[in-house]
């Protein structure tokens, strides 16, 4: 009688927790919570996000053409994305709705897709035990009114909160901020990358110093200059910042070129116009232990080979002014030939952004033994960069320096004291709030070099959005799983790092045998309770 009672009370529960279940499922169809334990909660719309679309005033639709049948490393972009349109819609309020279109079978749909110019992606897929290359669609487009913004592609989750959020934002603008470019006279300098990701959320365009800066122009990014500028290129720039326009400047005092193995000193006129604003750039080249890696090709009798050294003139950022929300939230910034910033007058005027770790060092301009073709040597004038046996890149005793900061404040013209320039016509002597942001690399915007890199790109993208008054978009894009290495003072010796590197190795499939284990036991003892129950 008893076992009876217990098989009954058994099914009961069974019964009562599927109703519970049931119930829940019902009660969290009209209810949205998440509980995201993630740091920085990257899996959760973010606090912009959800005041973007609050800020949606009409309908929005979001048409998401995504095949089914995709990949298994797709497939967690595709849920991501569901999720994250959800989150979407719960916070907008009722004005967000989006649908799921898969044109695999559907010559509509296809056409549809076409029309918004989202193409189908190859991808080389296992089937039938044989690798295939099959076309696939993964983007969406984002209607709303008159308007639409469409992301052709989406493979990964990486800054997709941001893509989404900013093609809102830049929907519900009336009136979009203008960015210019001056490429600077560098050789093979590009900026085509660093416009496509500006133009998400701006009105991009070229401009010259050889006239006057547009009224409309809300911030100026300029690379590094190698020659003096003319009288009137630095009147422009100057009524520029009188005018209250903001100016982010990539310069440094040298050039450098890597595969000769020398940096040749920059004369320009563009340091004393910095120093009239207080900002002094120190001639001697910044090096760092925490640093990139590159490649060279060396020999070894016949022999050539690559090898993969440290390059301390490629420096690594990981100090950074946590107070300024252009840098809060980086993990890491490279810059390349950079010096040490110093200011004159009213410090309090300066903001530092940027900061070397403390094995940081600099290398002097000066004359030096240089290889000639011949396989003799010459005496060269310049900065000695050369990667392999130089003595100059292993002195790392100075300590953090600044790399880079903002200057504001009031600022007399660099002109006011000119007679010919100070009588022009609409000139300005005088302003009480200038912004200077100055990194003293010198192509900090070139698609080749230091705007190649994603960190390097946020950093951009979050000064202009500071600059510009604009700085919701901030905190999204800094989100996601980052890399966090361990510090350079943790690894100390050759023994600490294999230490380190075995633990990483040994100790998760280590834990991952431990739980399973302990599950093992677990189930055993609950078979014996069932056994002796119902036995």
């Amino acid at each position: 009688m008893a076992q009876k009672n217990n098989k009954r009370q058994f099914i009961l529960s069974i019964i009562f927790l599927a109703v519970i279940l049931i119930l829940i499922n019902l009660i969290s169809r009209s209810l949205f919570f998440r509980w995201d334990l993630t740091r920085g909660n990257v899996y959760s719309l973010s606090k912009s996000s959800k005041s973007i679309v609050r800020q949606l005033d009409d309908r929005m639709t979001a048409r998401v053409f995504f095949s089914e049948d995709l990949p298994g490393e797709y497939v967690n972009a595709r849920r991501y994305l569901q999720d994250l349109l959800e989150e979407y819609r719960a916070y907008s309020k009722g004005n967000f709705h989006f649908e799921f279109v898969n044109p695999d079978d559907n010559e509509k749909a296809k056409q549809e897709a076409n029309s918004y110019q989202i193409p189908p992606v190859q991808l080389r897929v296992l089937e039938n035990d044989k690798f295939e290359i099959k076309n696939v669609y993964m983007g969406l487009v984002l209607l709303y009114r008159d308007k639409k913004e469409v992301l052709p592609v989406i493979q990964t989750t990486e800054g997709l909160e941001y893509d989404i959020t900013a093609a809102i934002k830049k929907m519900l603008a009336k009136d979009l901020k203008s960015i210019g470019i001056i490429a600077g006279k560098a050789e093979g300098v590009r900026t085509t990358q660093l416009s496509h990701f500006l133009r998400q959320t701006y009105n991009v365009r070229n401009v010259s110093l050889e006239s006057a800066i547009p009224g409309n122009i809300d911030l100026l990014l300029m690379n590094g200059v190698l020659d003096s500028l003319s009288l009137d290129e630095l009147y422009y720039l100057d009524q520029y910042l009188m005018r209250g326009g903001k100016l982010f400047l990539s310069q440094a005092r040298q050039e450098a070129y890597v595969q000769e193995g020398i940096a040749e000193s920059i004369a320009s006129n563009i340091f004393s116009f910095l120093e009239h604003y207080g900002l002094t750039i120190n001639p001697d080249i910044v090096i760092d232990k925490l640093c990139s890696q590159i490649q060279i090709q060396q020999r070894q009798g016949i022999f050539a080979f690559n090898n993969i050294i440290d390059y301390p003139l490629i420096l690594i950022i990981r100090e950074f002014n946590q107070e300024s929300l252009i840098t809060k939230g980086l993990d890491e910034v490279r810059v390349f030939f950079p010096h040490e910033i110093t200011t004159q007058g009213d410090g309090d005027n300066f903001t530092p952004l940027l900061w070397t770790s403390k094995n940081s060092g600099t290398i002097a301009e000066g004359y030096f033994p240089y290889p000639t073709p011949d396989g003799n040597y010459t005496l060269r004038n310049g900065y000695n960069i050369y990667p392999l046996e130089n003595p100059q890149l292993e002195k790392f005793e100075k300590g953090p320096m600044v790399v880079s900061g903002l200057r504001t404040g009031s600022q007399r013209s660099f002109f006011a004291d000119s007679l010919d320039y100070s009588q022009k016509e609409g000139f300005l002597d005088f302003s009480d709030n200038i912004n200077l942001l100055l990194i003293t690399d010198n192509r900090f915007f070139d698609d080749t070099r230091a705007a190649s890199f994603p960190a390097n790109m946020a950093f951009i993208l979050n000064a202009a959005d500071v600059l510009t008054g604009d700085a919701e978009l901030v905190e999204i894009r800094t989100r996601g799983l980052k890399v966090r290495p361990l510090k350079p003072e943790v690894l100390t010796s050759e023994t600490t790092r294999n230490v380190w590197k075995w633990v990483n190795i040994i100790v998760p499939p280590l834990l991952v045998i431990i739980f399973a284990l302990i599950k093992i036991g677990q189930n055993r003892k609950k078979r014996r309770n069932l056994e002796e129950i119902y036995d």
